[in-house]
Formats: C-alpha cells, sequence, structure tokens
C-alpha cells in the first residue's frame, strides 16, 4: 500500500502548477526531505514495534512520506509560513480533497491523519497508545532531517538562497531574549519569536526538548548534530554559547 500511497502523493504534487523558482525550492527544501525522512521513520519504527511487523512500518511510511505534502499547498499560496496556513493542517485537507487514503482501513486513517496535523505542531497532544507511537515517529523523524539540513553543505546548490526567500530573517549576529530564555529553561522556543538567522539555528537545536524517542535522541548524538550547527555560526558571543552548553547539558542527561 505504501507504493500506491507514494504514487498518489507524486502525482497529486506532480498536478500544481509553479514557476521555476518555486520548483527548485520545493525540491530542495521539501521533496528530498520527504523521501529522508520516509527512511528515517522506517528505522524509527523498527525500534518502536518489531522489525518483522511490517503492517506498522508500512503506516509509518505512509506518515512520511505525505507529511508535508501541505507545504506544496502553501506554496501554491506563494508561502510557506505557518502563520495562516498551517502546514500539517493543510496536508490533512489535501489527502482527503484528493482521496489519497483510498483503500486504507478506516481504523488506519485517523492515525494517518491525526499524525499528519500533529507533526509540526509546537507540541503535539495526547493519544491513545498506538497512535502516539505514530505521532512520536513522525515528529522525530522530521526534527532529525532538519538537522541535517541544517548542517548539510549545500555551496554547490541555491539552498541558501531558497531558505533565506522563504524565511526571510534579518543577518544580525545576536540570539534574541526570547529564544534564549527559551532555551535556558530547556523549553521549545515560539516560531514567530524568531528575528535573525541565529535565532533560526538555536529555534531548530532547541527541537531536543521534544525528541520522545531513544532511538532518535542517539541518532542525533551519533550525528554531532548540535555541535555541527554550532560550529557552523561565526564568534558566537557568550549568549550563544551559554545556549548551546545548556542544550548539549540537556543530550548528556
Amino acid at each position: 500500500m505504501y507504493k500506491i500511497i507514494k504514487d498518489r502523493f507524486i502525482n497529486c504534487i506532480e498536478a500544481i502548477k509553479f514557476n521555476q523558482e518555486e520548483k527548485e525550492i520545493m525540491n530542495i527544501l521539501k521533496f528530498e526531505h520527504t523521501f529522508r525522512v520516509v527512511e528515517l521513520s522506517e528505522m524509527l519504527a523498527k525500534s518502536v514495534f518489531c522489525e518483522n511487523d511490517l503492517e506498522s512500518i508500512n503506516i509509518a511510511k505512509i506518515i512520511a512520506i505525505l507529511h508535508d505534502i501541505g507545504r506544496w499547498g502553501q506554496m501554491r499560496k506563494h508561502s510557506l509560513s505557518d502563520t495562516d496556513n498551517d502546514h500539517g493542517e493543510l496536508g490533512v485537507e489535501m489527502i482527503s480533497e484528493n482521496n489519497i487514503l483510498d483503500g486504507m482501513t478506516e481504523d488506519i486513517k485517523p492515525i494517518i491523519l491525526t499524525s499528519i496535523a500533529e507533526h509540526n505542531k509546537k507540541y503535539s497532544g495526547t493519544f491513545n497508545s498506538i497512535t502516539q507511537a505514530f505521532v512520536d515517529i513522525i515528529r522525530d523523524a522530521d526534527k532529525i532531517d532538519n538537522f541535517f539540513v541544517e548542517v548539510k553543505d549545500y555551496s554547490n546548490c541555491p539552498f541558501e538562497k531558497s531558505m533565506l526567500k522563504v524565511l526571510p530573517f534579518s543577518d544580525e549576529h545576536r540570539l534574541s531574549p526570547k529564544i534564549y530564555d527559551c532555551i535556558m529553561s530547556n523549553q521549545l522556543a515560539n516560531s514567530l519569536d524568531r528575528e535573525t538567522i541565529i535565532d533560526f539555528k538555536f529555534f531548530k537545536m532547541a527541537w531536543c526538548y521534544d525528541i520522545k524517542l531513544a532511538q532518535s535522541m542517539k541518532i542525533i548524538n551519533e550525528k554531532r548534530y548540535i555541535h555541527d550547527i554550532f560550529n557552523d555560526i561565526q564568534n558566537p558571543d557568550e549568549t550563544m554559547v551559554r545556549a548551546y552548553e545548556k542544550i548539549c547539558e540537556y543530550l548528556n542527561t
């Protein structure tokens, strides 16, 4: 069933008309990201369930292939901002409108749609144990790949240009007080409080506070994502160093 859903996803997004620049942005920022999240979700599902539980693993992969479909709906409106159109909720609408889950059993559909709707929330809700497992998998997988994206060398492709176009932050060399205070309180920061590129990096690093699975934390530590994101900051001041050390302290507990 995963292959069928994947084909429907591709057909759905290919039917949306974009100009060439928008296509490049979505291919770099979201299409490649989506398939990496599928791989991560499969890996995490095997750690949560049994490696032989193919049904649960395929559900996790279906959630992953569809988790960001709402981003294509946003770009159709020329913005990747969640302020006016939450891409998780927009994704659920697009999936329903395009009958992408046709053929899935009625007990599985709500799990898939709930996981997609919750994957990008600052804090997710509380659900029954099965639904919660899939919510945790997609939220962790999405964050892990966003760490990877932040440290990946995009020097030979238009990633930075694309990112600054859709998320136009100031290049002031400072960490905003609201972002700093959240980090020092072991809390996720509010996306609306991001003002600078430095804020964006620390906002992402603070996602560690919301990682749910032991396997996810192991991956983050082994890949040294937080270390590499911080090392990309030139001449960090004392505030930035303290915030970084606070996150590292949490990772090592």
